[in-house]
């Protein structure tokens, strides 16, 4: 066999395996995209899912406020019926003893007794309002909490990719 038969040789053969380690690397290339498509995609139906969820959120959050400001109202009815029956009563004694009226006035009473339950029931309805008020605070917390990791994830990825690429530079320089 002469040179030139073994060079050529040795060319077919080279090329051969240069179109077979291209081939496997276009395939892993194809491989490894799919994957990560797959895994986008995932995570487009996941996040459209949760997206579709929010309705139902923010019902309950609405029927939870809702509640907590009608069971206010019936704590502060019951009261003031209550307190309306215990006036009723103390009047009617009041009634019977006239000379016991200066000492304790239905009228006094009853306002001192409404400003109780008005003052009570703007307590419930402010500690509501702190409740949600806090719930609120974390969720915005949470968010900007959630908008930071993803900027520092971006900057991260780009910070990798910058260094893989610079490698591949060096690299392609060297051969």
């Amino acid at each position: 066999m002469s040179t030139k038969e073994n060079t050529t040789k040795f060319n077919k053969d080279n090329n051969n395996f240069n179109e077979r380690t291209t081939n496997n690397l276009n395939q892993q290339q194809d491989a490894i995209n799919k994957t990560l498509d797959n895994t986008l995609h995932n995570v487009k139906r996941t996040t459209d899912e949760a997206t579709r969820e929010i309705p139902r959120y923010t019902q309950r959050i609405a029927e939870y406020q809702e509640q907590t400001i009608k069971t206010i109202k019936d704590i502060a009815s019951d009261f003031i019926e209550a307190e309306k029956q215990v006036i009723g009563s103390f009047q009617s004694q009041v009634d019977r003893n006239s000379g016991v009226w200066d000492l304790y006035n239905p009228q006094k009473i009853a306002e001192n007794h409404s400003a109780a339950v008005n003052n009570f029931t703007s307590y419930l309805l402010n500690t509501a309002n702190l409740v949600n008020n806090a719930l609120l605070s974390n969720i915005r917390i949470y968010n900007t909490a959630l908008e930071q990791t993803r900027d520092n994830l971006k900057a991260c990825a780009k910070t990798n990719t910058n260094f893989i690429q610079s490698i591949n530079r060096e690299n392609s320089r060297k051969y």
